[in-house]
């Protein structure tokens, strides 16, 4: 009986539907029993004869591992019909490969698929490493302005992304301004794991339930009609037959408003230098001799004068996430792929790559080892410089930089190292997604010791760049606590879970005094003797998971943050804004010199810039 019901369904709604597809969203491999269900759905899919597509619209993978992005390709490559496929911030947040593995399996991150009378366009919201959230890359609104321009003005557009298009994207206004000029009929998204309807900027919009069950028995999937004047939605729970969920009118006459999309505004700078290169930077610049060398998410290095003269430029092919280094004259820089390259400083020129197999996150480190001397090839200079390049899978090598021998690894850890490792003394610092920070000693790579504070991955000291004062280390977790560890003993001095702190942490010159950016709103000033108050400033910039290191300048307090601002608070504690970047998540601020910071975001703008009137 149940077949025959499904069958009447296909028949009747095949008569005025242009085409129908079924949609599924945060299937979350990797979790419980995330596969098997996802298996079931597959095949269920492929039991409908009148599917034209499926649309799949993020978080695919529960912890972006490569052995959850392969399990998952395994199930959906059992789909026999053609796969919409984005990511979502569980597919980037803690990827070990940069987020390079879901193009790798897919070919891209975004999508236009015409069917019938609609163009699908598909984009990832997903941002590389740097906390949850959602954001568009600056490359991909170029593509979208490039393919909307070439559509047809008869052709439908239904737009997808994972995160919903408000401000869970921090620049969705972008989307929308371009949408605006065509015609739009609705917006589709996943993420909060519940089928409901919204409205976004006057975009009709559906969210998407999770493939995964709420009670073990409540898998399922979503299925759309595509009518010439309506889209109808059916929610499939587990084996049942499609049940009519709800339907979006596409006649009725859309009300877009242009968003205001202001995106640089300077309050009380100096600026000596400002450059919009508009790609993504997921790694900062880096300032050497009077030129700025940038490494952007694409793989091309480019080096410029303090004129914003481009001087030189490299492709490394591949995708950059960690900020360069430079010793001597040689600029060293390494891709997720697994290549370290050497290049000349001054012009450019490629002098060394060597090729890891491994993936490569963590910026490279350079420091001078004591042992380069010993080694089996002779060197020519009396020079000690090493390389750490620390991988994704928790291994750390240690490199002579003048013959790239290899001196010592280390393969303790066993997941991804994403921050630079901290070089104190003759020790090595690092804390891995293994939920572990670790000691290693510099000169042979043996490890000190390993501390744990808690055992979830999901709290692991991995993002935050620790800060010292010589005789501690100070770092917070995603759990929000902030902890100091005796450096040589690895033993915890003091806890605190009382400043809502999110993976932020700088250090007082004097080394007296912690600065926590929070998760919400408040900065706070805290002792780095016993971890007490002393005092909190409440600088209003929302939710903040962005990573940085807030620093201290000529007597003031400079930080960074995810809404794209450069804050200053004084001696008075006062704070005040200093420059707004635009709509995408600042890096830490950098000091120059007395005179100089240079700031810069993840859209690819960088600024050089002095504190005035202040």
């Amino acid at each position: 009986m149940k077949r025959l019901f499904l069958v009447l369904f296909l028949i009747l709604s095949s008569l005025s539907a242009q085409h129908k597809f079924a949609w599924i969203s945060d299937t979350h491999i990797g979790y419980d029993s995330a596969d098997v269900e996802l298996e079931k759905i597959v095949a269920q899919i492929n039991s409908f004869d009148d599917i034209s597509f499926i649309l799949a619209t993020g978080d695919i993978t529960e912890k972006s591992k490569n052995s959850e992005f392969d399990r998952a390709k395994e199930i959906l490559d059992e789909l026999e019909k053609p796969l919409l496929i984005i990511p979502g911030n569980h597919d980037t947040k803690w990827s070990n490969s940069g987020g390079a593995k879901f193009i790798e399996i897919w070919d891209d991150d975004k999508f236009i698929y015409k069917k019938d009378s609609t163009v699908y366009i598909g984009m990832s919201s997903a941002i590389p490493l740097r906390g949850g959230g959602g954001h568009f890359k600056p490359e991909d609104i170029e593509w979208l302005k490039d393919e909307l321009s070439r559509i047809d003005s008869s052709k439908e557009i239904i737009f997808a992304s994972h995160h919903p298009l408000n401000s869970d994207i921090d620049n969705w206004f972008k989307v929308t301004n371009l949408l605006r000029n065509y015609n739009i009929k609705i917006v589709l998204n996943g993420h909060n794991h519940k089928t409901e309807k919204n409205i976004y900027n006057g975009i009709p919009a559906i969210m998407a339930r999770s493939t995964l069950s709420q009670n073990r028995d409540s898998y399922g999937f979503v299925i759309v009609e595509n009518l010439k004047s309506k889209l109808n939605f059916y929610e499939v729970e587990r084996d049942t037959l499609p049940k009519f969920w709800g339907e979006i009118s596409k006649t009725d006459s859309l009300s877009i408003p242009l968003i205001d999309s202001t995106q640089f505004i300077n309050y009380s700078a100096k600026i000596s230098f400002q450059k919009n290169i508009k790609t993504t930077l997921v790694a900062p610049p880096l300032f050497w001799k009077d030129k700025i060398y940038v490494a952007d998410y694409t793989g091309l290095v480019s080096c410029y004068n303090m004129k914003g003269k481009l001087l030189w430029d490299y492709d490394t092919y591949g995708d950059i996430t960690g900020k360069p280094s430079i010793v001597g004259n040689k600029f060293i820089v390494s891709t997720v792929q697994g290549e370290l390259t050497i290049l000349d400083a001054k012009n450019g020129d490629q002098l060394e790559t060597i090729g890891f197999d491994e993936y490569l996150i963590a910026p490279p480190v350079i420091f001078n080892h004591k042992g380069v001397k010993n080694l089996i090839i002779p060197k020519q200079t009396k020079s000690n410089a090493a390389v750490i390049i620390a991988s994704a899978s928790g291994k750390v090598f240690c490199y002579d930089i003048e013959t790239l021998q290899e001196i010592w690894i280390n393969d303790e850890a066993t997941d991804m190292i994403e921050a630079a490792p901290m070089v104190i003394g003759n020790q090595i610092i690092f804390g891995s997604w293994d939920t572990h920070l670790y000691s290693i000693d510099a000169n042979n790579g043996t490890t000190i010791w390993k501390w744990q504070g808690n055992e979830s991955f999901y709290y692991s000291p991995a993002a935050c760049k620790p800060v010292t004062d010589g005789k501690y280390l100070y770092f917070t977790t995603p759990d929000k606590m902030v902890y100091a560890v005796d450096l040589r003993l690895g033993t915890t001095k003091w806890k605190k879970k009382k400043y809502d702190a999110w993976e932020s942490i700088g250090i007082s010159k004097n080394k007296k005094r912690l600065y926590i950016k929070s998760a919400e709103d408040k900065f706070h000033i805290i002792s780095a003797k016993n971890g007490n108050l002393i005092k909190s400033v409440n600088v209003n910039y929302g939710v903040d998971t962005m990573p940085i290191t807030p620093i201290e300048w000529n007597g003031k307090i400079i930080f960074s943050s995810k809404n794209g601002y450069v804050y200053r608070i004084n001696k008075k504690l006062w704070y005040k804004s200093i420059l707004f970047l635009g709509s995408a998540r600042v890096h830490s601020i950098q000091k120059i010199d007395d005179k100089r910071l240079m700031a810069s975001n993840m859209d690819g703008k960088i600024v050089v810039f002095n504190i005035v009137n202040d």
